[in-house]
């Protein structure tokens, strides 16, 4: 449990401790993910419901029973989604891993990976259960009404440099350094080079997201 809270303080000593303990110390971060994404979604529910029944009003399919059928489908589909989202990220990002590991011939094994995956994944999570408690609390209608992002003082949410500004969030950020710092520490390699190869796939990806806005 001690990691749990080191991590944000003191990565690179949390990630040098779970480093030799990877077959178990990856359960608790990831099972805190999941508990995490589960009352994020909890929070959103309404938001869930309002964008279902929108989406049905634009087809034209409106009648109480469709309506009642479509939503309870989200709530289950975002239920489901969410442990099955945190898995995936988890354990075929930790492949994606793997393979860095061998372009930088690191030492990392695969668990290592799964482990550092798990920390590293904690800021961006919380920060999603940040923005659901505003949206429940101000009553929001929509997701994209609260962002922590800088994309918060645009207020054309359709715009170029609405989406990106959305890139710059400070707990994702966060994240992505936790990324660098536990990756070097699982393959132990020099910070510079993990990181370099890190936040370059990062921008690529990012940036060329923005291509299909």
């Amino acid at each position: 449990m001690k990691n749990l809270f080191t991590i944000f303080v003191s990565p690179e000593e949390t990630f040098k401790r779970v480093r030799d303990k990877s077959k178990t110390a990856w359960l608790i971060p990831f099972i805190l993910l999941i508990a995490i994404s589960l009352v994020s979604i909890f929070l959103q529910m309404p938001v869930i419901e309002q964008t279902a029944k929108e989406s049905l009003q634009v087809n034209g399919l409106a009648d109480s029973a469709t309506v009642d059928t479509v939503v309870a489908g989200a709530i289950i589909g975002a239920i489901v989604m969410a442990p099955l989202s945190i898995a995936a990220v988890t354990f075929i990002g930790a492949l994606l891993y793997i393979l860095l590991n061998l372009i930088v011939r690191g030492e990392a094994k695969y668990m290592q990976l799964v482990t550092m995956i798990s920390y590293a994944a904690l800021p961006g999570t919380l920060g999603g259960l940040i923005t659901s408690i505003i949206i429940f609390a101000t009553g929001a209608q929509s997701a994209t009404e609260v962002s922590l992002s800088l994309a918060a003082l645009v207020s054309d949410k359709s715009s170029m440099l609405y989406h990106l500004l959305l890139l710059v969030n400070p707990f994702s950020l966060w994240g992505l350094a936790l990324y660098v710092v536990g990756a070097a520490v699982m393959m132990k390699r020099p910070r510079k080079t993990v990181g370099m190869w890190i936040i370059g796939t990062w921008l690529v990806f990012s940036l060329g997201s923005l291509l299909l806005v």
